[in-house]
């Protein structure tokens, strides 16, 4: 008999619906008024019902990928059942975006604004990121999910101090290890992070940290803000949710979306200009070499009315400092052609096409982005807080963007 979930959708506190069913058909039925926002763009809130195909794909896009993680949740939790979903109730109250999951027992005090937080050493920190690395023996107890192949937590920075959070408080960071078995790839994401923001990209605030001895990344939330003192939960979707698309369909090659289908997907839902900034994010992505740049790595970030815009770039990772044998191909194709080293001016005018942008905006973004790529990065080094950590990764990222950049530069020139 398979196991059966009842478990409600809030929005940054609202009431919105129910998940219900048991797990080969949970279904999603929104409450009467269920507000302005919907819990996806792939299932607004014009329908009262939406049935498992609908609704599995976008939850199960909320729980991380590794499955020693998974595993050892079941196992904490007594859970059977495999499928991500069983795991909801447990974890389901901080995770992307507004939405939490919370179990009938827990519902009273999370409607009621009763949160609680709890400050957490450095050491208890280093256990956390050790056990959603899936090396640690304890389940974290914060109530949260991240998507991701990374080890990362979720806490609040409070007066200073790090806490975990519980119930109606949300998290506002997100701390992140390395990919394991890529030197000073911590350095390197805040590098290529601060670099796109040098060039005037809407992304992230990120910093590197040290925790327990290592070193992290720390991503303040953009799906988070203040009001009146208190922290409130702003709604997002990664564009693979948007589409209805399941995760383990993140790239292109697996049946994922490609560029054609984010920008289509931004000009239906989100601002007009968004597309154009979809653009530069993809030429910044090949600018830098960024091998994971999929559509799971994009999203959408809705607005109190429901309207929709493209949220600040994250996870922004060039592959320049690991050389041209390690840093091959694009995750999206770009005009049918996924290898870095095959991407030509005809290419780039096969996208253009294919996003229906105009192909001399799509080349004036890539020439001029170019141009100012190489001493974005210089800048990016020479920030005073991540100065004296980037290490040996900055004069070799320095040196890539600036042989790519002018490669770059050189094919757009000689193949009009």
């Amino acid at each position: 008999m398979s196991e059966r979930i009842v478990v409600h959708v809030l929005l940054d506190g609202r009431h919105v619906g129910m998940l219900e069913g048991d797990l080969r058909a949970v279904r999603l039925l929104y409450d009467v008024d269920p507000g302005p926002i919907a819990l996806s763009v792939s299932m607004p809130t014009t329908k009262r019902r939406w049935k498992h195909t609908s609704v599995h794909p976008w939850v199960a896009g909320l729980f991380p990928e590794n499955q020693q993680v998974l595993a050892r949740w079941r196992a904490v939790f007594g859970v059977h059942n495999h499928d991500p979903l069983a795991l909801l109730p447990h974890v389901g109250e901080d995770v992307a975006g507004a939405a939490q999951f919370v179990a009938e027992s827990r519902l009273a005090d999370v409607v009621a604004d009763r949160g609680n937080v709890e400050t957490v050493t450095d050491r208890q920190i280093g256990a956390l990121l050790d056990t959603y690395s899936g090396a640690g023996s304890e389940v974290g107890h914060g109530r949260f999910s991240l998507a991701g192949a990374q080890a990362k937590v979720a806490l609040q920075r409070r007066d200073d101090r790090w806490v975990l959070p519980g119930g109606a408080e949300p998290s506002t960071h997100i701390l992140k290890l390395a990919v394991p078995g890529l030197a000073h790839q911590a350095a390197g994401e805040v590098l290529t992070m601060r670099t796109a923001a040098h060039l005037g990209l809407s992304v992230a605030a990120t910093s590197l940290g040290q925790v327990d001895g290592r070193q992290v990344v720390v991503v303040e939330r953009y799906d988070r803000h203040q009001v009146e003192g208190l922290w409130r939960r702003v709604h997002q979707e990664d564009l693979n949710q948007a589409a209805g698309c399941p995760p383990f369909r993140k790239y292109e090659d697996q049946g994922g979306l490609g560029a054609a289908d984010c920008a289509d997907l931004l000009r239906h839902h989100a601002h007009p200009d968004d597309v154009m900034r979809f653009v530069d994010a993809m030429v910044f992505n090949y600018l830098v070499k960024a091998t994971d740049a999929h559509a799971r790595n994009y999203s959408l970030l809705f607005a109190s009315d429901g309207q929709c815009r493209l949220a600040p770039l994250y996870d922004l990772n060039s592959g320049l400092p690991y050389g041209a044998d390690w840093a091959q191909h694009s995750a999206m194709r770009i005009g049918g052609e996924d290898r870095f080293a095959l991407i030509d001016t005809s290419r780039w005018r096969r996208f253009a096409d294919a996003v229906a942008v105009d192909a001399e905006q799509v080349r004036q973004s890539l020439l001029t982005m170019a141009q100012a790529l190489p001493d974005a990065v210089v800048q990016a080094t020479r920030d005073d807080d991540i100065r004296p950590h980037v290490g040996e990764i900055g004069p070799v990222m320095v040196d890539g963007a600036a042989q790519w950049c002018t490669r770059a530069i050189r094919s757009m020139n000689t193949q009009r």
